[in-house]
């Protein structure tokens, strides 16, 4: 057992005078935006391969509750599946297919969210663009014959990105173009007698950038569904976010890339522990600000570090309700070195989330309060830090007075509390 759980022992008689220190409160009738969409990303390295090893694709569906799957449209230089007009070569998008008939086998409610595969200035193939990007007409094409495709594989798509990270790619898919591709697209489906999935966009490698959202909102199209953003902790770019979520008004809003990197230490791997808490950070301002989709760019079965807090961080969320939390440093993200708290309710599963990242800073009997109902039964609690095993030092904490509990939070760690609650 760690020692942040052997002091809670110890002290939880020791502790009377509650408001003698400082709390983490956490309130379960006061909900955010439920989190009812969360995908595995087969676009990720040997993501497809993956899904169909040793049982991950039954882990992901079932005993996590995933409910969806990103997949990828090609015609790239690497793989041009799309040589010409009415052409699709199959051999590039079989392991996606077995992958995906795999998932829609498991869970016949699957969603598939297809997604235009990014390979730099070969994104597109060369008959569907001109001396200014993508012409609407004919990569419309491109897309109806994939649809097509799929849907003789018996994989109807229900949603769809046109475009991905327009910064690292030639198709110049800006708010008009955007909009004309879906128009010619809704065409081409009813002529051929397919369904019309629902459009993400615009999906840019960072929120804000040209005004995008601000300029398609002026369009008053309704040529996007669903508003899809890629923000990374190393490009944590809160209000412009905000401005775009405003943009989006009463769309659903997803995180179709979540990434697992650091924006501070540039020496710092995708094992260590600032990475996982800007990768943490990140992730809670989307689900601060609505964000009801989410998916991971390469999320792996538990091996190292990083795997098991990508798990730890995302597992909880699925199907989830956010909490209001309010904790003695406030719900500021900008300071790494802050006490940084959040709560997510899954049925009558809360599970609670301390990052104290201060190297010289211990949270001494820390206590962690529910605002409105009880605790039952025991709390378990996990806590990593540099130098700690990959999957967390574990143990279980007894509930103070039924609707509260102390702990420890020592320099540099990460902690997950999980626990039934009652009214």
């Amino acid at each position: 057992m760690s020692r942040f759980l052997k002091v809670q022992m110890v002290v939880l008689g020791l502790c009377a005078a509650a408001d003698a220190y400082d709390e983490v409160v956490v309130f379960p009738k006061e909900k955010g935006v439920k989190i009812d969409r969360f995908f595995y990303d087969f676009k990720s390295p040997s993501a497809p391969w993956k899904f169909t090893q040793k049982g991950w694709a039954k882990t992901l569906l079932e005993e996590y509750g995933f409910n969806g799957i990103r997949t990828s449209i090609y015609g790239t230089g690497s793989k041009p599946a799309h040589p010409e007009p009415g052409v699709v070569l199959e051999e590039y998008y079989q392991g996606e297919t077995k992958g995906l008939k795999l998932a829609r086998k498991i869970r016949p409610n699957t969603i598939i969210f297809a997604s235009k595969k990014l390979d730099n200035t070969q994104s597109f193939p060369d008959w569907t663009k001109g001396a200014k990007g993508v012409i609407p007409e004919k990569y419309a094409i491109l897309v109806a014959d994939y649809l097509e495709y799929m849907k003789g594989e018996g994989l109807e798509v229900d949603v769809l990105a046109i475009d991905n990270e327009r910064r690292f790619n030639e198709g110049n898919i800006m708010p008009e173009t955007h909009r004309d591709v879906v128009l010619e697209l809704r065409r081409l489906t009813a002529e051929r007698g397919l369904r019309m999935p629902k459009v993400v966009g615009h999906e840019d490698y960072a929120v804000g950038r040209h005004k995008w959202m601000e300029t398609f909102d002026s369009l008053q199209s309704d040529t996007m569904d669903i508003f899809g953003a890629h923000y990374y902790p190393r490009a944590r770019l809160l209000e412009k976010l905000k401005s775009d979520l405003a943009y989006a008004g009463d769309r659903e809003k997803w995180h179709t890339e979540l990434h697992w990197d650091s924006h501070g230490d540039p020496k710092a791997t995708n094992d260590s522990m600032e990475t996982a808490v800007c990768s943490f950070l990140a992730l809670w301002d989307c689900v601060d600000q609505g964000m009801n989709g989410l998916m991971w760019w390469d999320f792996s079965p538990k091996k190292n570090r990083r795997n098991h807090l990508m798990h730890a961080a995302s597992v909880p969320l699925v199907n989830a309700w956010p909490l209001k939390v309010i904790d003695p440093d406030g719900a500021e993200t900008v300071d790494l070195n802050q006490l940084h708290t959040r709560a997510f309710l899954q049925g009558d599963t809360l599970t609670i989330y301390a990052i104290n990242h201060d190297s010289a800073k211990e949270w001494k009997d820390l206590r962690f309060k529910l605002a409105t109902g009880r605790i039952a039964g025991k709390i378990e609690g996990r806590q990593w830090s540099d130098g700690g095993p990959a999957e967390g030092n574990v143990g279980t904490i007894k509930p103070f007075m039924r609707g509260s509990f102390r702990v420890n939070l020592a320099p540099g760690t990460i902690s997950v509390f999980s626990l039934n609650i009652k009214p």
